[in-house]
Formats: C-alpha cells, structure tokens, sequence
C-alpha cells in the first residue's frame, strides 16, 4: 500500500485535524510530537482525548460485537510481574503472591484486518509517532500473531489486578466504556525493570493491600489514545458494573523484529 493509500485510509480513523499524525513531515506534526513526548517523559503517561473519530468508534465496537463468542477468557492468578515467580522469596512475599484476574480477550487474528483498528495498527506514519514519542531509534510491530494487537473485554463483575506489564510501554484505545467501574489505576513509574529492591516490594504491597494507595486514576473516555510506561507503572483496571462491557484495544510494539510474548502470557490471555 502506497503512503497516499495509507494516509487516506487513516483519515477514516484518526481525528486528524487534532491529531496530525497522518504526515510526519509538517510543523504540525512536530509540535504535538513534541508536546506528547513531553508529558510521556515526565509523568510515564500520555493520553490524547478523542484521537479516534466517532464513526471509527463505532465501528470498532461492532467489529468487537460480530467476533464475540471467539475471545479467550481468563479466570487466573498471576503474580505482579506475569511471570513464573521468584523461588529465593516465599509463596506469600508480595514479589509471588498470586493474584486474581477476570478478563477476556479478543487476539489478533480474529480482529478484521481492513477494520479501523488493525488500519491504524499498520499505519507507518502512526509507527514512527509512536516511536518518536518514546524516543525509540528502533520500533516495530510485535510479531505475535495473537497479541500484536488485541482487544480488552471486561464483562461485568471482571477486573485485571495490580501487575506490570512484560513490554516496556503499551499503547491503548478506550472503545466503550461500561456503565460504572472499570476504572484504571495507575502509579507513576517507581520499577526500573531488573532493578527489583525491597523498597520496591514495600510500595507494591502498600497499594496491593490499600495500606498506601499512590495510585491515580486516568480519565479514559471512547477514542482516547493512551502511550503507557507499563513496565514502570504499577496498574490495575478495577471490577466492572452494569450491563456494558469494556472494550479498550491494545496495541503492541518492540525495539527489535520478531519479538512475542512469552507463552505464559499467550496460554493466560488467549488460551493457545
């Protein structure tokens, strides 16, 4: 597909007039780079209200809707790093303590590939934002063919507990929100990934068990981007209420070709 293809087909998506991100070459473009980069760097989180288009938004949540019946769902535990654990800490220390989490998920290759989402996924110009934003000489699409991108599905009475995220960053859409609940809960970067310390495990406990809650809470609103340092930043998604689901889509990248999730993360949130 050709720059101009790619470019028409993003202005279908992405509220350009707001966002310009469908040229890399304007004044435009580099300024709310510049501004994006700014707030990414100093509070580990971006977000940019209304950066998908209406008609995108609804879309997508139908595109979620005709696909329903084919996403994995996930009753499980995992500790706060989605890993196998830590053997020179116990079962009961806050570094392995299992944790519950209720979640679905949509993967990747069940998502339409002509579809606003997966357009923007494959977007080149919105790559190279992205990259610019994080200051990555090297970005590339994830090579999972699951979880390249995915799309987050929290009936009611489901959460995602406190964890961090295996890839440095994410990248996220809000499609629908649900009624009440579905909250997500964030703290500032305090991980430097493979830097563990016990004054680290202090403060993960205190938020875990609500005895030192810094977390905030992100106004996340329909066709919000958000650019995440979820390796850094302790979340959660609290439990959601009503009768509507919460549908964020995920996208996903790495600084080297190839690069999956591991097969602890594919077999917890897709089931293959």
């Amino acid at each position: 597909m050709s720059d101009m293809e790619q470019s028409n087909r993003l202005r279908d998506v992405v509220n350009v007039e707001r966002y310009p991100v469908d040229d890399v070459n304007t004044q435009e473009f580099r300024t709310l780079l510049k501004k994006t980069r700014e707030t990414y760097e100093n509070d580990g989180i971006v977000t940019l209200p209304n950066f998908i288009l209406q008609e995108a938004i609804e879309k997508s949540v139908a595109e979620v809707e005709r696909a329903k019946g084919s996403e994995w769902f996930t009753k499980s535990t995992h500790n706060v790093f989605l890993d196998s654990g830590d053997d020179s800490f116990s079962k009961d220390h806050i570094r392995n303590r299992e944790l519950p989490t209720t979640v679905a998920s949509l993967a990747y290759d069940r998502l339409d590939i002509n579809g606003p989402l997966l357009t923007l996924y494959h977007s080149d110009s919105f790559c190279v934002f992205l990259a610019q934003v994080l200051g990555m000489e090297h970005f590339y699409r994830l090579a999972d063919p699951l979880g390249a991108a995915s799309i987050n599905i929290f009936p009611p009475g489901t959460a995602h507990n406190w964890h961090f995220d295996e890839s440095v960053f994410s990248v996220t859409i809000m499609i629908q929100k649900p009624e009440s609940g579905g909250l997500f809960r964030h703290t500032n970067p305090i991980r430097e990934k493979g830097n563990e310390t016990d004054n680290l495990y202090e403060v993960i406990e205190d938020i875990v068990d609500k005895k030192n809650d810094i977390a905030s809470t992100l106004k996340f609103e329909p066709g919000t981007l958000s650019i995440f340092s979820g390796s850094r930043c302790l979340h959660e998604v609290t439990e959601v209420h009503g009768d509507k689901d919460r549908l964020v889509a995920v996208f996903c990248f790495a600084t080297k070709k190839g690069i999956r999730n591991s097969a602890k993360v594919q077999e917890l949130f897709w089931g293959r």
